[in-house]
């Protein structure tokens, strides 16, 4: 009898929708433990294995996706039954040998090797980390483990290494951490959109047909300092490339909002209404005029001036877009830069407005 269940992709924040099946008749290569493989060649067993996926996946009709999938999508079923998934507590041995053991002998293990390194050096000893791919409830439960059952105050997650960045900057401006805060189907009417440190054409595939409004519209601008997948889609018109040498992207933008100062192109009844601190933007803009920024990221200064003026222009007609990305803000100026990325945006009078916005693409399963 077959099966089936709707669900969403695990990985990025796409969070594409898709079906698993199990079809009749589709027997597993190896069931975890029925075929039991020799510990010299384990490892190389594992990485070598090619196997036949216990579930079929096919892309579901939704928002972020259309029914579309990448790579990781197709083959997110295939790790469940991979010979080298661990399904038991395994314990290295003195030979290096990993064996396995019961689940009682390994949790007490655990709590022992604890107990043992906070008794010696203090609650604080013993950290945990999380990651972006537990459910809300678990990474409640997990808090609720490191303070109550640990007593531990040392707890992070894997977000330290990627979108703390644009946390702080969203903090600083907003009050609130980052996020994408419009649906993502808002994109396909938009004029304009500017995508930086982001080449989704190949970490996001399905995310490529929400730019084909922009890019018919000759409005989608993309940052990189690479010819990314995604910078030629701007290669027939569709758009900008801007390629400012590495690490200048900070730079970049404080020069884009300089020409939109002192172009008279910033929302100024938005400004006045919804925002504080414009002056001290200006101050911290004045000095990057277009031939300056273009010394220091070689962008040419009339590119510069062109992406002021075509974001300004569609926020007025069609919707503008400002994304930012892990490539501007995995960095030492990460918070800084998207910052700046967030002010342009507010200069501009796009956050909260109808047809425009700022967001980040970022998150995890």
């Amino acid at each position: 009898m077959t099966k089936s269940a709707d669900t969403h992709c695990p990985y990025c924040a796409l969070q594409c929708a898709m079906t698993l099946k199990s079809p009749t008749g589709l027997t597993p290569a190896s069931e975890p433990g029925s075929v039991p493989v020799p510990a010299e060649t384990a490892e190389t067993a594992a990485l070598a294995a090619v196997t036949v996926p216990l579930l079929e996946v096919s892309g579901r009709d939704f928002p972020t996706n259309r029914g579309g999938l990448c790579r990781k999508g197709w083959t997110s079923a295939t790790l469940l039954n991979h010979p080298g998934r661990v399904t038991e507590p395994l314990l290295k041995g003195a030979d290096g040998v990993h064996r396995p053991i019961g689940w009682d002998q390994a949790l007490a293990l655990v709590a022992t090797a604890v107990k043992d390194t906070q008794s010696r050096y203090g609650k604080d000893a013993v950290g945990v980390f999380g990651g972006g791919g537990l459910t809300n409830e678990k990474a409640y439960m997990l808090g609720k483990f490191a303070r109550l059952a640990l007593g531990t105050s040392r707890i992070d997650y894997n977000g330290r290494f990627c979108m703390s960045s644009a946390a702080a900057a969203g903090m600083r401006a907003f009050g609130l951490d980052r996020g994408l805060p419009f649906p993502l189907a808002d994109l396909d009417n938009a004029g304009t959109i500017m995508m930086l440190g982001s080449n989704v054409a190949e970490t996001m595939p399905p995310f490529v047909q929400h730019l084909k409004g922009a890019r018919d519209a000759g409005g989608l601008i993309v940052v990189d300092p690479r010819r990314s997948a995604t910078a030629a889609f701007t290669a027939d018109g569709g758009g900008i490339h801007l390629q400012p040498l590495p690490g200048t992207d900070l730079t970049l933008l404080l020069g884009i909002s300089h020409v939109v100062v002192h172009e008279g192109l910033a929302d100024q009844a938005y400004i006045t209404d919804r925002t504080a601190g414009y002056d001290a933007v200006v101050r911290s803009v004045n000095s990057f005029w277009p031939e300056r920024v273009q010394s220091l990221t070689g962008v040419p200064a009339e590119m510069i001036r062109e992406t002021a003026r075509r974001l300004a222009d569609g926020a007025r007609k069609g919707g503008s877009y400002i994304l930012t990305g892990r490539g501007v803000e995995q960095h030492v100026d990460g918070t800084d830069t998207a910052t700046a990325a967030i002010n342009l945006s507010l200069l501009l009078g796009l956050p909260g407005s109808l047809r425009s916005g700022y967001g980040t693409l970022t998150g995890q399963g």
